[in-house]
């Protein structure tokens, strides 16, 4: 297991909050160990809040994974190891490797790649091999982020969410389209997975930091 090292500041103080509120939910929840993470569309900043969220409970002292489900246009390339290819999540699927858990700078935070775009994702992460693996790692592991694909582009994020305890929907502020969110979140809903909540990335400053409305808690993140 090869140690490498993630490109990524230190959260702002009302990010680091937001994300903290967020993990203290779910450690609160019952038995949400295995977090699915997805968006309507590309470009709404999951995969930033999957690796906050994951850099959390690692500085808890949780022994945490993230795992980059993206297996068609990875979003977490460029913020490991320079952006060059490492073998992951494919390599696996496809048998062509199992080393592909790696240590990173951030104590407790381990890592698996998207590795090389194959070419059936879909059928790659429906297959039997990826959730007997999901179930393996959540032997090992305190808690489990998986960044997977935006559910508006392709069916993979609801595929994923499957082997999760759960589902996070990001949605951009003043981007994102209220029937597309909806659309995206019946998809989630029609195949079995369990929706926690929706977190609301690039809220302004003069709005609240997280709210209640229709049955789920929305956090708030940022403004950039």
């Amino acid at each position: 297991m090869g140690m490498i090292e993630f490109k990524v500041m230190e959260p702002e103080f009302a990010v680091a909050e937001a994300m903290n509120t967020l993990r203290t939910n779910i450690i609160y929840s019952n038995d949400i160990k295995t977090i699915n993470i997805t968006s309507t569309f590309p470009n709404e900043g999951k995969s930033t809040i999957a690796l906050q969220l994951a850099r959390s409970f690692a500085e808890l002292g949780k022994k945490t994974l993230l795992v980059d489900c993206d297996l068609r246009k990875s979003s977490l390339i460029h913020r490991f190891h320079g952006g060059k290819k490492m073998e992951g999540l494919s390599e696996l699927l496809t048998s062509q490797s199992v080393k592909i858990i790696h240590s990173t700078d951030i104590e407790n935070l381990s890592v698996i790649c998207s590795g090389q775009v194959p070419p059936n994702p879909s059928e790659l992460l429906s297959s039997q091999k990826f959730t007997v693996f999901i179930q393996a790692l959540k032997e090992k592991y305190d808690y489990i982020i998986l960044d997977a694909p935006p559910i508006g582009s392709v069916i993979d994020a609801a595929i994923v969410g499957r082997n999760a305890d759960g589902t996070l929907m990001v949605v951009r502020n003043d981007f994102s389209k209220k029937a597309a969110v909806k659309r995206g979140k019946e998809q989630l809903e029609q195949s079995g997975c369990k929706l926690l909540g929706v977190i609301l990335n690039r809220v302004k400053k003069h709005q609240k930091d997280y709210y209640y409305y229709s049955g789920y808690y929305k956090y708030g993140y940022g403004e950039k």
